[in-house]
């Protein structure tokens, strides 16, 4: 991936709070695709990000994984 379609793939993931708050959280939400991330902008900061479930429980069983290496 070249460094200009890296910077436009940032770009498209970040989503102004605004557009939550216009009602359009459902259409935003079911536009996901499996890779997709939606940074949410919030007074020009990250506040929080969106994405699919199948992404966050693949997240979630890796931190589980990572913190029994670590214990063990």
């Amino acid at each position: 991936m070249t460094s200009k379609s890296v910077v436009g793939t940032m770009l498209n993931s970040l989503l102004p709070i605004s557009h939550l708050n216009q009602g359009k959280a459902a259409k935003i939400i079911s536009s996901l695709g499996p890779d997709d991330v939606k940074i949410v902008i919030k007074n020009n900061e990250p506040m929080a990000a969106i994405i699919p479930i199948s992404r966050f429980s693949e997240l979630i069983e890796a931190e589980e994984a990572l913190k029994e290496k670590n214990n063990g």
